[in-house]
């Protein structure tokens, strides 16, 4: 009889399998269990050793002193050393352009860092701080001056050429310099692997919908998260009363918990464009939370951490967005949801007519295109609810369908669908998602907010 052992250190999975001849099996029927249970013990030994040694590694890359960098020779250390840099946080934290002026060469200065993104997984993803003045031919004055225009590096790195000359009047010369030196300081042209991505997603914040069956149907098993993403855009469509303003009112609550309660710690903004905000609403969810979770944050300080707009037409409305992008760089890491309520009413009732179509989408297109990048520059959730339309023209199924088109329908990630049920019931629907399949949930609109319903109809 061969026994023979597999392990895997990733799953802690020990799989015994029996190998036995023909022979073997003639002699006898089991094998011996202190023979198996020698080998078992020897081999879990095994793991555990190579589990600690995998551990003594990580924390040795984490705990990596600044002379112990591959590629940083003696003399820059000792300019570091003079200028009071004596550890790896304190020299990823010191601009380039920085290092520059202490003698050190920014090709060196890249070099080192480099090797820490590779070595350090503290700092795997670690991006460059950058200030407008650090772009060549950027001075003092012309940086204030781009200021008070609203720009920003991040703006000026995500913004169009054609826009950044149109609205910031940057000639499209320099702006071009200006990407292509950013470009550069980042470290060229960002190619990743997909190992990487995963990585990266699944150390994503998310924030609980505050409704444990949204929250299962919404559960990404691979990245091990549930509920909103940080960085995601969602689309909550539906009819009159499906509960679209309900939810959002909810998310400003609960993106503001702490982690352990299923939150992200972090402040929301509510662009309303019909009205529907309620600061009472508000309450009645807070009021829910702190007695079913323990939460200590009073409902004052809640109501402090939403950041409120009422947008009163389509261009207004998207001057409000686009003045996030500037409330976002100042107040950096603060916030971690921005919900739109509604999202295409006052494109609806502003471009009416068939002869206004593309024109309308064509605005709309713009204005999403701001919110994505609100989502992706600034690692916030951006929720938005629609209206819906009937289709005359459908004979068969649901004539039920999204204001704003295949335009709209290409930007969420996610998109739900949300119809009513019997009494206060709704369901919602998973429509559109790229990691997600087609399922539903139902839940219930209650003065305490969005609820489970018990059994789940």
């Amino acid at each position: 009889m061969s026994i023979i052992f597999k392990y895997s250190n990733l799953f802690g999975v020990i799989a015994v399998v029996h190998n036995m001849s023909k022979e073997t099996q003639e002699e006898t029927t089991k094998p011996d269990p202190k023979e198996i249970e020698e080998q078992y013990e020897e081999h879990l030994i095994e793991i555990t050793e190579e589990e600690q040694k995998s551990s003594k590694k990580k924390e040795a890359k984490e705990n990596l002193k600044l002379k112990d960098v591959p590629g940083l020779g003696k003399k820059t250390l000792d300019i570091l050393t003079e200028n009071e840099i004596t550890t790896i946080e304190g020299l990823m934290t010191t601009r380039l352009i920085e290092l520059q002026t202490l003698g050190i060469q920014r090709s060196i200065a890249k070099k080192v860092r480099n090797e820490i993104t590779s070595t350090v997984p503290k700092y795997k993803f670690f991006k460059e701080e950058i200030g407008l003045e650090d772009l060549p031919g950027v001075g003092k004055a012309t940086a204030d001056m781009l200021r008070e225009k609203g720009l920003n590096v991040y703006l000026l790195e995500t913004t169009p050429i054609r826009e950044l000359e149109e609205k910031y009047g940057i000639t499209s010369s320099a702006a071009k310099k200006y990407k292509e030196s950013l470009s550069e300081i980042r470290g060229g042209i960002e190619f990743i692997n997909a190992f990487d991505i995963m990585e990266k997603q699944m150390g994503s914040p998310a924030f609980s919908y505050g409704i444990k069956a949204l929250d299962a149907l919404t559960t990404i098993e691979e990245l091990n998260v549930a509920g909103v993403r940080l960085g995601e855009t969602i689309e909550f469509f539906g009819p009159f009363r499906s509960g679209k303003s309900q939810i959002c009112h909810q998310l400003c609550v609960t993106v503001q918990l702490p982690t352990e309660l299923g939150g992200v710690g972090k402040k929301a903004v509510f662009i309303d464009t019909e009205g529907t905000f309620s600061p009472s609403r508000i309450k009645a969810i807070h009021g829910k939370l702190q007695k079913d979770l323990g939460w200590e944050k009073n409902f004052e300080d809640v109501l402090r951490d939403i950041t409120y707009a009422r947008a009163y037409n389509s261009d207004h409305q998207m001057s409000l967005a686009e003045r996030l992008l500037e409330l976002f760089y100042n107040h950096k890491d603060q916030y971690g949801l921005v919900a739109l309520d509604s999202a295409t009413a006052h494109f609806r009732a502003e471009y009416a007519g068939r002869g206004t179509l593309a024109e309308r989408q064509q605005t709309i297109n713009y204005h999403l295109g701001i919110l994505g990048r609100l989502a992706d520059t600034y690692n916030v959730a951006v929720a938005i609810t629609n209206q819906v339309q009937s289709n005359p023209a459908a004979f068969f199924g649901d004539p039920t369908q999204a204001i704003g088109g295949h335009i709209l329908g290409h930007w969420a990630t996610t998109r739900f669908y949300l119809r009513k049920s019997k009494g206060e019931k709704r369901i919602i629907r998973i429509y559109d998602s790229p990691y997600l399949p087609e399922a539903e949930a139902v839940f219930a609109i209650t003065p305490e907010g969005c609820v489970d319903v018990e059994g789940g109809e």
